[in-house]
């Protein structure tokens, strides 16, 4: 698919001005950048949710989870908070809560951490509230699944108890030790 052809097909979905932006074309000399970089973000965000749908629709629900665990899997190993902490949960607990206001409690006797999300907006920078499907949650199960096993040394099970793309106020992970 040539240049034209993409800007074409998007234009047909909608995006046409966002895809112009993508692309180079700019609107007018001068723009501002950080309209430009929104713009692109938007552009991103759409994609995302679009290809997301795509992916459930061509695959199980099991593959397209683990699609989706896997890119969050990625995102916490590029993140790296969770490396400064191998061994140290509290210290990761701590440091969670200063950078994105998130909650951890841990029930020792039982290995289970609950992870709490605060209200507002989705934390991910690719989520379009009203476009996202919320099996992208599942990106943030691999997240969960990837950083504390990293902090814990040992795999770990996460799984999803809340979300804000089903309607919820916040976020809620359960983390089970193995």
């Amino acid at each position: 698919m040539d240049r034209r052809e993409l800007l074409k097909n998007a234009c047909g979905l909608g995006v046409c001005g966002c895809a112009a932006g993508l692309f180079g074309v700019a609107e007018k000399a001068g723009a501002d950048e950080t309209a430009d970089a929104d713009q692109r973000l938007a552009f991103a965000r759409y994609q995302i949710a679009k290809l997301v749908g795509f992916v459930a629709g061509a695959t199980t629900p099991e593959t397209c989870a683990a699609i989706l665990e896997n890119t969050g899997r990625e995102c916490a190993r590029l993140n790296q908070l969770a490396a400064r902490y191998k061994g140290d949960a509290d210290g990761y607990f701590a440091a969670i809560k200063a950078a994105w206001g998130t909650d951890a409690t841990w029930d020792k006797e039982k290995g289970v951490i609950t992870v709490t999300v605060p209200e507002g907006p989705c934390g991910c920078p690719l989520v379009d509230a009203a476009r996202t499907p919320a099996l992208w949650c599942n990106c943030s199960v691999g997240y969960g699944k990837e950083a504390f096993g990293t902090v814990f040394g040992r795999p770990v099970e996460a799984s999803l108890k809340q979300s804000k793309l089903t309607g919820s106020t916040r976020c809620v992970f359960e983390v089970r030790l193995s």
